[in-house]
């Protein structure tokens, strides 16, 4: 199962303009099955005044997914784009501890070698205990489970952390958010398999010169 994230920085018929063709260069390529052709889309930190644009901006343009909006507070809204022919299901898991986002939950069903969950957020910034703790009550499931998204927390603390599973990250070391650090990566239940796809010859088009963030992309089975 492939699965893109970009944290899109409240992107917006307002922002500017190589922020929007940032946003939709991933898009494009996540969604064309010449290029990335990924399962699951997440983009996160959409503008709450664009989020209804967005999903049906998105469902007129790629018709083969399913398109699904979660609001969240201060202009933190979601989009999920799943493939509408394979068996995924997504669900919201109610809002983040100290926080008004959502949770994301998406269950998959033997697609592409993958079943089990993936969750999704915009977890709270500023590497606190409470990102510590949202981060670790997405781990207490057994079994397959995979968390993505703007993690908002340093992967090399992730020793830190002590989560009950292993972390990837998708930029060979480079930073993925303007300020430096590695915040968007991926954290997965030791018997779930990660391969990150390596994206870094795009690093000129995901420049963190339009939303502040790089996007990843990594394929998941188990």
């Amino acid at each position: 199962m492939k699965i893109g994230s970009f944290n899109v920085e409240k992107n917006g018929l307002s922002s500017t303009d190589i922020k929007q063709s940032q946003v939709d260069t991933f898009i494009d390529n996540c969604c064309s099955n010449k290029c990335w052709d990924a399962d699951l889309v997440f983009i996160c930190e959409v503008h709450s005044g664009q989020l209804e644009n967005y999903r049906s901006n998105l469902s007129d343009r790629y018709p083969t997914y399913n398109v699904s909006a979660f609001a969240g507070g201060y202009s933190n809204g979601y989009i999920v784009m799943t493939k509408a022919f394979k068996q995924i299901e997504v669900v919201a898991q109610g809002n983040l501890k100290g926080l008004n986002r959502e949770l994301i939950a998406v269950y998959a069903t033997g697609v592409d070698g993958y079943t089990g969950y993936v969750f999704l957020a915009h977890f709270k910034s500023g590497q606190t205990t409470l990102t510590k703790s949202q981060l670790m009550n997405c781990t207490a499931l057994d079994g397959n489970w995979v968390v993505t998204g703007d993690l908002n927390y340093e992967y090399a603390n992730l020793k830190k952390l002590n989560p009950p599973g292993i972390g990837y990250e998708c930029w060979n070391g480079q930073a993925t958010q303007a300020k430096g650090g590695i915040l968007d990566w991926v954290l997965a239940s030791p018997n779930v398999q990660v391969k990150p796809v390596d994206i870094t010859g795009m690093g000129n088009e995901f420049d963190m010169s339009g939303p502040d963030h790089r996007p990843i992309l990594f394929e998941v089975k188990s």
